[in-house]
């Protein structure tokens, strides 16, 4: 009775096995769908961001070519560290590293534009402060600037009296030209200007006491930064200690840590060890910083 009882039965739980079959191949397909569809969305708002930050740069990119170097760029980094190590968690890492290399430098160009701007700013605003000595308007001024000064200053400027060429006014222009290079020191210029210019100050006189502030600041920032220098190092150094006794010690004797991993006890005090890890870079870096 059981060979022919597991005869009856075997059609139906074949036809069960198939249908199960089938709704895992049709989840897997429209979940691959998905998140391939997902992945493409994030890609395309990663290049937008990007191409904008370009273009805020002066620096005109394709979007394409941005969406292939968001893709070409974690590849090649993920594909050597496979090469290199030979290891599924350090190809990974090595691609998550690798998808944040273009943010990093662009956020990188953009710190470093912004910082020549800002050293800029005092030759720009002598130039300005001789021009209106001179016998020239503010706006005849800006003109002279944008001819006078190479990037990036010059361009900022230049599309400063563009837009008050086409209508924009002044007030306006210098508030979007402090958006687009956010810091103190444009903030302080572009309201000394506006105050002077509806109270009916002398701007020659504003513009020197503002090249002195600016260039105070500047030397005052340098001064920080060189005395910070080696408690900044000795933060790098105490972070990366912990990763690299790791690394030595699995490349001298690659079962020293084995009691850890086969253990629960050594698992949980490795991940509490890692997020400690973890948390003291983030406090190192947050007490670091200096405000100026």
């Amino acid at each position: 009775m059981e060979p022919s009882a597991i005869h009856l039965n075997s059609g139906p739980v074949f036809f069960a096995y198939f249908l199960l079959l089938l709704s895992f191949g049709f989840i897997a397909f429209y979940g691959a769908s998905t998140l391939l569809k997902k992945w493409d969305e994030a890609q395309q708002k990663k290049a937008q961001k990007t191409a904008a930050q370009f273009e805020e740069m002066f620096i005109f990119v394709r979007r394409k070519v941005l969406i292939y170097l968001y893709i070409i760029v974690p590849m090649t980094v993920g594909s050597l560290a496979f090469i290199l190590s030979r290891q599924l968690w350090v190809t990974l890492l090595a691609l998550v590293i690798g998808a944040l290399i273009p943010l990093w430098v662009v956020n990188i160009m953009d710190r470093r534009r912004r910082k020549k701007f800002v050293v800029q700013l005092v030759d720009g605003l002598m130039i300005m402060n001789s021009c209106l000595k001179g016998g020239l308007t503010l706006v005849q001024s800006f003109e002279v600037l944008a001819d006078e000064m190479t990037a990036p200053i010059g361009q900022e400027i230049s599309l400063l009296n563009r837009e008050i060429k086409v209508g924009v006014p002044l007030e306006e222009a210098l508030m979007r030209l402090d958006k687009r290079m956010p810091s103190e020191e444009m903030t302080l210029v572009s309201s000394a200007i506006l105050v002077a210019r509806e109270t009916g100050g002398d701007l020659t006189k504003v513009f020197s006491r503002l090249v002195e502030t600016i260039r105070d600041r500047i030397k005052l920032k340098e001064l920080v930064t060189t005395l910070t220098l080696q408690a900044r190092l000795q933060s790098i150094i105490i972070s990366l200690l912990g990763p690299v006794f790791f690394v030595v010690v699995r490349k001298i004797r690659p079962d020293h840590f084995d009691i850890m991993w086969s253990s629960e006890l050594g698992r949980l005090l490795l991940l509490i060890a890692l997020i400690l890890q973890i948390l003291g870079i983030v406090l190192i870096i947050v007490f670091g910083k200096v405000e100026i």
